[in-house]
């Protein structure tokens, strides 16, 4: 191998994996390629997080952490080589999400981690990697930790703040975002923001002044154009 993280990974066996319970789960995500994914419900993925990210500080000298693409995020519509025909990965009732599927831009649901299927953990994985990424940004820094997470669950806010994910350069998601931030903050997580002026799309001038008019009111303000 020449990549620490992945080596390191394998050694310590620390990956979601397939149905089997054996072979990690294989899909794609930045940079484009084949990715693996952490599974942070496990006890041994939290000491390779906190031994990778405390090296890293030798690297860069941060000050805090950014965790993005943690639903965790995939590029295929479940692993390879497809997701099984069960009542795991099909159940009788699916909500009105994209694709029509569960594994829509993520693993199959009948993936394993530490806890149990993926199914039953799949909106913990961010809130899972949210806690150990606080504590060794804390060590690592000796300061009061920052983490930005784009992935949370209710009571994320005690670890890490939260954006809105990725929006578009439009007057509505402007407007929705006002919703979104009074949302989050019922659900335990006050630290939260909107990419101001929009993610997708070119915005305008006329938007992005207005934006970062409303934006200065957000209680994490960061223009993400």
């Amino acid at each position: 191998g020449t990549y620490r993280p992945y080596d390191l990974g394998e050694e310590m066996g620390v990956w979601v994996n397939n149905s089997d319970g054996v072979t990690p789960a294989v899909g794609k995500a930045w940079p484009p390629g084949d990715s693996v994914f952490p599974d942070y419900t496990n006890p041994r993925t939290v000491e390779w997080w906190t031994q990778l990210c405390l090296e890293f500080k030798d690297v860069l000298d941060y000050d805090g952490i950014w965790i993005d693409m943690n639903e965790p995020s995939n590029f295929l519509t479940g692993q390879y080589p497809g997701c099984a025909d069960n009542d795991i990965n099909n159940p009788p009732f699916i909500p009105s999400i994209s694709g029509r599927s569960l594994a829509q831009k993520t693993l199959c649901p009948d993936s394993k981690t530490y806890l149990g299927e993926h199914y039953n953990t799949h909106s913990l994985f961010g809130w899972s990697q949210t806690e150990p990424t606080f504590h060794v940004a804390q060590q690592a820094t000796g300061k009061r930790a920052f983490v930005l997470s784009r992935s949370t669950f209710v009571g994320s806010g005690k670890h890490a703040a939260h954006w809105l994910g990725d929006n578009f350069s439009q007057w509505k998601d402007m407007h929705q975002s006002i919703i979104g931030i009074l949302e989050f903050n019922l659900f335990g997580i006050p630290l939260i923001g909107a990419d101001i002026c929009g993610f997708n799309y070119n915005t305008t001038y006329e938007l992005c002044l207005r934006w970062m008019q409303l934006g200065s009111f957000y209680p994490f303000s960061r223009n993400h154009n």
